[in-house]
């Protein structure tokens, strides 16, 4: 089969590998289309030690295809929890400390889904909703474990406007916040609100999520959240990040970090993704194909969020 195959920082080629063969209680799935995202990015430029851990190494984990046994479209999440160490016990699925294996190798034609996903989160995809869309199903499912704790009638500035921003800013408006984009263009902005956003400061807001994966980000957010706020740290960086003490002691401002997903928020996306609520399609942006996709990772082109790959 034709695959990507990741060698090193900005270094994806693409080739002919033997097809992959699935063990007892995985799931062979002919892929239909993958979905980029920031993660492939930000990994595409600098490594990643999880996804990215023995080179060279297949590379994509946003999906959905053709269950090759059944022929059932299917959709997964890119991990699932253990269920019995310490944190899965008590309810933290996202801190599992069992994670691996991670579904990888999305960006090809075949892709294995390892037995221990495909008994969690691996889902048949509703006949409303279509490929492109359903393979949404996991960053979208981080959304919605991010913005859990957060009540109705809470005002949330979104720092980024990225496609984690606006599924950030859909999934708080669906649980009765208000949530105010920050940042970025004013088309960015301008299609925030079709995700529920309104216009504002962050000045205004009870909490501020920080959704830009930059270290910039992170200080930005601590900056931003009034009095007694909350900051949730949603996008992932490297080493250390220096905060502003000052600011964190003195105006008693909650910091906490948002990782993951778990299988509550996997399911939950899914439906909420059936229902059309939202005009999920505009995150999609571009189209390429497998040759296509080294260099669209080393030129995002204007006005990008999200790419459809074809293999």
């Amino acid at each position: 089969m034709r695959a990507a195959r990741y060698y090193g920082p900005g270094d994806l080629r693409i080739e002919e590998v033997p097809d992959p063969k699935p063990g007892r209680g995985d799931v062979l799935v002919q892929v239909e289309c993958a979905l980029t995202d920031g993660t492939d990015l930000k990994t595409f430029r600098r490594g990643h030690p999880l996804l990215l851990s023995e080179l060279p190494s297949p590379f994509g984990h946003e999906f959905c295809g053709f269950d090759v046994a059944t022929g059932k479209r299917v959709v997964a999440a890119n991990s699932a929890p253990c269920g019995t160490c310490g944190f899965c016990v008590r309810g933290r699925e996202s801190l599992c400390e069992n994670l691996l294996p991670l579904l990888n190798g999305a960006y090809a034609e075949l892709l294995v889904v390892p037995a221990r996903i495909a008994g969690i989160n691996l889902h048949p995809v509703p006949r409303s909703l279509t490929s492109e869309l359903a393979a949404l199903i996991e960053p979208l499912a981080c959304a919605l474990h991010a913005v859990g704790g957060i009540e109705g009638g809470t005002t949330v500035a979104v720092l980024g406007p990225g496609p984690m921003g606006m599924l950030l800013c859909a999934c708080l408006r669906d649980a009765g916040a208000t949530p105010v984009i920050m940042g970025g263009s004013s088309e960015r902005r301008a299609l925030a609100q079709e995700f529920g956003a309104v216009p504002g400061d962050a000045r205004d807001a009870d909490v501020v999520i920080e959704a830009t994966g930059k270290a910039k980000g992170w200080r930005d957010a601590v900056r931003a959240v009034d009095r007694g706020g909350t900051v949730i740290l949603f996008g992932g960086v490297q080493g250390d990040v220096e905060l502003d003490a000052e600011k964190l002691h003195y105006d008693e401002v909650t910091v906490q970090g948002a990782f993951h997903h778990t299988p509550r928020t996997v399911r939950a996306a899914l439906a909420f993704l059936a229902s059309g609520a939202y005009p999920w399609e505009k995150l999609l942006t571009h189209e390429v194909s497998l040759d296509d996709l080294p260099g669209l990772f080393a030129e995002p082109p204007d006005g990008y969020l999200k790419a459809v790959v074809r293999p």
